[in-house]
């Protein structure tokens, strides 16, 4: 008997004993019989089976493949209390613990597969370089760099590819938050600042995030060991995001997308929800930065942009204060930047 004659159950699960994407693309050629049988394997079986081509064919590992599904995670996170911790747990492990829940609760089909991989070239790469010219090897390799070759020189290390794809992590998990401070009468559930701070201190790692009044960083995860032992590509993350998303180049690049759909706010709560709504908004909110993609984008920011306006006071964030002073803030909503922020006290001296 040959293999294919083998009765339709048998057929249907052999996806499931591959060992990885590869395998799977390799049998999908075959004959059409196996063909057919791939075009059933389950979106989780092809999940399992690209994570483990990770390393390969899914860089930077593991980021790549956590900002595919991790906003199919998050909204598995929400529907309970228990579930929420669940990923805070998952999430202090650091971003190998979060790729095996992902890949645990999520699936991704061969067409997104083929979206993901277009998007490299189309959004990921283009906005990539930006990243470098602004605060990567490019940006400190400008001539003259210590003396004028650059507005506002600085010790930055930061791998730009990584650096993007942290962003876009951060937008895919906490957009739908989000949204729920847009909406406050759906009363939508959302992860709270003490949840994203989590996720900055373990899933963008650095050695200058540390316990201090107010924050405690757990020796778990990226921290386990002694003395913040991390690995030394990852020591300095959170630096170099601070500069990059408070250097000129990028909040300039989108607060031009926010002028062309209407004016700043003049009170501090609702433009900085502007200014987040724009940014946070994952793999596809990269659309925004490239030529055209703002009309892509324009009704939806303008419905997100009304929806700020008609909020009340009462209901807009508020800030949620660090430090022995409280000098340092972040807000009820998400605010990447301000986030790092407090988590990175300690690198401005705080104790």
């Amino acid at each position: 008997m040959e293999i294919q004659q083998l009765p339709t159950e048998l057929l249907l699960s052999l996806p499931q004993y591959l060992h990885n994407i590869e395998d799977f693309t390799n049998l999908s050629s075959t004959c059409r019989t196996f063909r057919r049988v791939c075009s059933d394997a389950s979106p989780n079986t092809i999940l399992r089976l690209a994570a483990a081509s990770s390393r390969v064919f899914f860089r930077p590992d593991p980021h790549f493949l956590i900002a595919a599904t991790v906003r199919q995670v998050g909204d598995w996170a929400l529907l309970s209390h228990e579930n929420t911790e669940h990923l805070r747990r998952q999430i202090q492990g650091g971003v190998y613990s979060l790729l095996h829940l992902c890949v645990d609760k999520a699936g991704l089909t061969m067409d997104d597969i083929r979206r993901l991989h277009a998007s490299r070239f189309s959004l990921i790469n283009p906005i990539a370089d930006m990243i470098d010219r602004c605060a990567g090897p490019q940006f400190v390799s400008t001539p003259d760099f210590w003396d004028g070759g650059v507005s506002n020189p600085a010790t930055v290390s930061l791998e730009p590819t990584r650096a993007l794809f942290q962003i876009i992590i951060y937008g895919e998990l906490f957009a739908p938050t989000l949204q729920a401070f847009l909406e406050p009468d759906r009363a939508l559930p959302r992860f709270d600042q003490e949840f994203r701070l989590d996720f900055i201190k373990y899933c963008i790692p650095d050695s200058m995030c540390r316990s201090y009044t107010g924050l405690t960083v757990l020796e778990v995860g990226p921290y386990a060991g002694t003395k913040n032992e991390l690995m030394p590509q990852k020591e300095s993350d959170q630096v170099g995001l601070d500069y990059l998303l408070t250097c000129r180049t990028w909040r300039e690049a989108w607060e031009r997308v926010r002028l062309a759909i209407g004016p700043n706010f003049d009170d501090v709560p609702r433009q900085i929800m502007w200014e987040n709504v724009v940014q946070i908004q994952g793999l596809a909110g990269l659309e925004m930065l490239r030529p055209g993609g703002l009309e892509l984008w324009r009704s939806r920011l303008e419905e997100m942009r009304k929806s700020i306006e008609n909020l009340p006071v009462e209901k807009r964030p508020k800030e949620c204060r660090y430090g022995s002073s409280g000098r340092y803030y972040c807000w009820e909503s998400p605010d990447m930047a301000a986030e790092i922020t407090v988590t990175l006290a300690p690198y401005w001296g705080e104790t």
